[in-house]
């Protein structure tokens, strides 16, 4: 009876999407552009944000050292808006974006106090199809005499390895 419960239990584990599979396209971009943003109003790398979680619908959490201990910051995007504060609220910071023709989110914030100065791109993650239509335009797009060029390397390259690993001695046999 035990071990048939516990299957149970295992299988509805199994078969129940992670939150991040269950996200969509839009809530991806939307939690990139307010990491991103945090990051930057606070002169750090994204990666020193642990997310934490949502609020409502359009309020993420994320954690991070600040002053002398670990901070939560809440992160509210709007049409064209982040905004963001911390727990009890002595840090706030109102970060403008827009949406670009290829659907990314870009923000052009630059704290006086940061070093840091280039433009933030969120884009949704691209599908193998749109992957592999990127990599055949490029290659089209390419001259001539770059693809003739980097063919012969490649086999003279090979040829190298070729070479190199026949002439290699072979200990002579006892």
């Amino acid at each position: 009876m035990r071990s048939l419960l516990l299957i149970i239990i295992l299988t509805a584990i199994c078969h129940v999407p992670s939150t991040a599979q269950a996200r969509s396209m839009e809530e991806e971009r939307a939690l990139c552009l307010t990491r991103q943003a945090l990051a930057r109003a606070q002169c750090k790398d994204p990666h020193e944000f642990s997310y934490v979680g949502k609020k409502r619908d359009n309020i993420y959490i994320y954690n991070s050292f600040y002053g002398a201990k670990y901070t939560d910051f809440f992160c509210k995007i709007d049409d064209g808006e982040i905004t963001i504060m911390s727990r009890k609220k002595k840090f706030r910071r109102s970060v403008k974006y827009y949406i670009d023709e290829n659907e990314c989110g870009i923000i052009e914030y630059f704290p006086a106090s940061c070093t840091k100065r280039s433009v933030i791109k969120c884009c949704f993650p691209k599908s193998e199809k749109e992957l592999k239509a990127d990599k055949e335009a490029e290659f089209w797009q390419r001259s001539v005499p770059d693809l003739l060029k980097e063919d012969q390397e490649k086999a003279l390259k090979a040829l190298q390895n070729r070479t190199s690993k026949s002439s290699e001695t072979k200990p002579e046999e006892q």
